[in-house]
């Protein structure tokens, strides 16, 4: 599962993602399962959750490497990683919206591996 293909590289700063998803969390009540979902596309991120209790968009910038790609992820998963991740900005890699998403620095003191979830658009 570990590889170094990729069709997507993002660079993002580690504290607004976090913040961003951590925003989109409160409005996801526990049954729910609610994916949150993230697209990438022009050099933004964004952070999109759309449930019963209201609804959240944020753009975040990012240094995009490849292609746009939309993927949903559990925000209790992403928020896990990253909260143990020392660095400023973090990288993540992607390869498809069914395909795990890796979140490494370049010498590879840590790896996450995310897992996506489907969702409907």
């Amino acid at each position: 599962m570990l590889s170094n293909d990729y069709e997507t590289k993002v660079s993002i700063n580690k504290k607004e993602f976090l913040d961003s998803i951590d925003r989109a969390n409160l409005l996801i009540r526990e049954g729910d399962k609610k994916p949150i979902i993230i697209n990438i596309q022009n050099g933004l991120l964004q952070v999109n959750v759309n449930s019963a209790v209201g609804a959240l968009n944020e753009d975040i910038d990012i240094d995009k490497e490849g292609k746009d790609i939309m993927i949903g992820f559990n925000p209790k998963f992403l928020m896990d990683a990253l909260r143990v991740i020392d660095d400023e900005n973090i990288t993540m890699y992607l390869v498809n919206h069914k395909s795990p998403c890796f979140i490494r620095d370049k010498e590879e003191n840590y790896i996450y591996l995310i897992l996506p979830v489907n969702f409907t658009a």
